[in-house]
């Protein structure tokens, strides 16, 4: 009823800061709690900061690290991985650009940059037909998925070519350009080469 008496028990107020305080309320109802200033959360920096708010109650709350308020990535692409049993990845392994993400349980998120070239690898765990995940317009599940996206370079790793490229995003020795015949120099080797100049 209006006096908050349900079969003999109280219901009232048990924040000691408001007008109507009640200490022998059987049942905790704080949104009888009248205050003379208006409650909030005072922190600017809060999700939910009140600017109306006279007295801050506690009620602050914050965006996880790397996120906004919405839950979307300061920096990069949202990455959001899930375990349909509930159980993590049992040993699978989603790796982007060379950073190893996992799942522990259900499921896991992290903010991934994807504004370049992309490299995604999986390595197999022992349920991969739980798994599941997707990062901006890419996604895999059952441990599909993996592959080169977006601008990347092809190039050659040798730094004895003449065409050594060392911010290629893939290796490709089969580019590599030499300024003298590569190949064995060694005579007694099987695969000896007599028009090597030099031995590679």
């Amino acid at each position: 009823d209006a006096d908050g008496l349900f079969g003999g028990w109280v219901s009232g107020c048990s924040d000691e800061t408001a007008e109507n305080y009640n200490a022998d309320a059987d049942i905790v109802d704080d949104s009888l709690c009248e205050y003379a200033l208006v409650q909030g959360c005072m922190d600017a920096s809060a999700c939910n900061y009140d600017s109306a708010a006279e007295a801050d109650n506690g009620s602050c709350t914050y965006a996880a690290e790397g996120l906004d308020c919405a839950g979307n990535c300061l920096s990069g692409d949202l990455l959001t991985m899930a375990d349909d049993y509930g159980d993590g990845w049992n040993g699978a392994v989603l790796t982007i650009n060379g950073v190893d993400y996992t799942v522990a349980s259900s499921s896991a998120t992290a903010c991934v940059d994807i504004s370049g070239c992309t490299i995604i690898s999986w390595t197999p765990g022992a349920w991969d037909g739980e798994t599941s995940w997707s990062l901006g317009d890419l996604s895999g599940e059952d441990g599909l998925g993996a592959g080169v996206f977006g601008d990347c370079v092809s190039g050659c790793s040798d730094e004895n070519a003449e065409n050594y490229n060392a911010d290629a995003d893939i290796a490709d020795d089969s580019l590599c350009e030499y300024a003298l015949v590569q190949g064995c120099t060694d005579e007694a080797a099987c695969n000896y080469d007599a028009a090597a100049e030099q031995d590679n």
